[in-house]
């Protein structure tokens, strides 16, 4: 088992060479004109903070450097690590939207931009190495589907100064004490867990509704309380601490709640499908029709069979170390968080998806997801795995054809949705892969993943519209 960890470690490192290889290449004007420059354009924001436009240039990727390695959310996030949330500058009730966590980290490591973007990355790895060993132990696809893991689209979110990766690395932290039966551990990850986003609020009822599921099943209400109460305790109290915090310097108990004027905060169900950018667009409809619907229709299933089971059932408790059970009770939570966030969306986003793949992609959940399905998809026969996948690319394709924002999806922007339409059969029919086959997979697409994670973070860099 030392061996396959030490073997991630250096995969990760790899990754992370390989992308900051291609990242100082492209930089290169002769370079880039030769060969990403003949697809695609980047962007620049022109004019300042009230008055500006953001247009396509022809021209090679920026330096990574302090005066542009700070913006979107980073900003809030750096102002937090400077001043908690002191009024600093005109914008400081913005930040009461951002959790401490990360920048509370970020303060005390007491590095600069260059450094927090591999430390993030570290965090990263560090993640999906402790969820891969969790759920995809002694697999014979362990290997591929972690290294997959690392190279979809959505990873580009690792590589910015954003709280993701604390985000996926606490809760994973979390899991592994569950399984070796540390409550102390769980409780301390789960605490740091819960300030690190307000996702958290979304976790308090899919753990409740988890649980729910299950009471229907085993009809043993006492076993309910305890083992609900066991697991949201922690993420109440991260989240009362982050109240407080909030509190001290905004004197309101909601100030999360009150930053909600500042953003978009109504039904959408009547409102036009609008982004912030192409290239989050089409990443976002993969999200939306290849995860989180299959996802919505997995719950109903689950929920009529739990209505419908007779009997009763032995109950085991989360807290047991009961490997078999803490992977079903986790995949089944998984799913229903992602149910949550669409469910957020469709409530308050007024049809604006911008960030939908990043809030179910670029979450501990999702891989929870990813390293469960090869066994999920053992007893589904090939007949129903190609129905699916049909019905979730007609979705797709009717949704990506009838939404004007979208227009002409036969261009470089889309390279995001491609990229995981290409993989996703693989990633259904792996079973039926040799390891040859596997290794051809991964090569073919190693470079145009790490290529397009580079320009969405050259994108970033160029404070241009962002795709998260």
């Amino acid at each position: 088992m030392k061996r396959k960890i030490i073997s991630k470690v250096l995969v990760v490192i790899a990754v992370y060479s390989l992308f900051m290889l291609v990242f100082d290449v492209l930089q290169n004007p002769s370079v880039y004109n030769n060969t990403l420059g003949k697809i695609s354009s980047n962007y620049q924001r022109n004019g300042d903070l009230k008055h500006y436009s953001i247009d396509k240039v022809n021209k090679p990727f920026i330096d990574i450097a302090e005066n542009n390695a700070y913006n979107w959310d980073a900003v809030y996030y750096m102002s937090i690590r400077d001043k908690l949330y002191g009024e600093v500058d005109p914008h400081y009730a913005d930040r009461y939207a951002f959790y401490p966590f990360f920048p509370m980290v970020w303060m005390v490591s007491g590095i600069r931009s260059h450094h927090i973007i591999f430390l993030n990355f570290l965090f990263y790895g560090i993640a999906v190495i402790l969820l891969s060993q969790i759920f995809m132990k002694d697999k014979r696809n362990d290997i591929f589907f972690f290294i997959l893991a690392l190279l979809i689209p959505s990873v580009a979110v690792f590589y910015l100064p954003y709280a993701e990766s604390l985000f996926v690395l606490t809760f994973a932290v979390g899991l592994f004490a569950l399984v070796k039966k540390k409550y102390w551990l769980y409780f301390l990850a789960m605490v740091c867990f819960s300030m690190t986003r307000p996702a958290v609020v979304i976790l308090v009822f899919a753990f409740l509704g988890t649980d729910i599921m299950y009471l229907l099943r085993h009809r043993n209400i006492k076993h309910f309380f305890k083992q609900s109460t066991l697991t949201i305790a922690p993420v109440i109290m991260g989240w009362g601490i982050v109240t407080v915090i909030q509190y001290m310097y905004s004197g309101s108990w909601t100030s999360y709640f009150d930053t909600w004027i500042l953003w978009p905060t109504e039904s959408g169900l009547f409102n036009k499908i609008t982004d912030w950018s192409t290239e989050g667009f089409g990443m976002n409809s993969f999200s939306i029709f290849f995860l989180t619907l299959p996802a919505v229709i997995y719950s109903i299933v689950w929920g009529i069979r739990s209505l419908l089971k007779s009997g009763k059932r032995e109950t085991v408790s989360l807290f047991s170390g009961n490997e078999t059970y803490i992977k079903e009770y986790m995949f089944n939570l998984s799913l229903l968080f992602i149910v949550g966030v669409l469910g957020y969306f469709i409530c308050t986003s007024g049809n604006v998806i911008n960030g939908f793949f990043r809030y179910t992609m670029a979450i501990p959940f999702f891989y929870i997801v990813l390293f469960q399905l090869p066994e999920k998809l053992e007893k589904v026969g090939v007949i129903y795995k190609l129905i699916a996948l049909a019905l979730s690319a007609s979705a797709l394709a009717w949704f990506m054809l009838n939404v004007h924002y979208a227009g002409n999806i036969f261009r470089f922007e889309y390279v995001g949705l491609y990229l995981f339409i290409f993989i996703t059969p693989f990633i259904v029919f792996e079973k039926y892969l040799s390891d040859r086959a596997k290794m051809i997979v991964l090569l073919v697409y190693i470079l145009p993943a790490i290529v397009w994670q580079t320009y969405l973070f050259n994108m970033y860099l160029s404070d241009a519209w962002i795709f998260t």
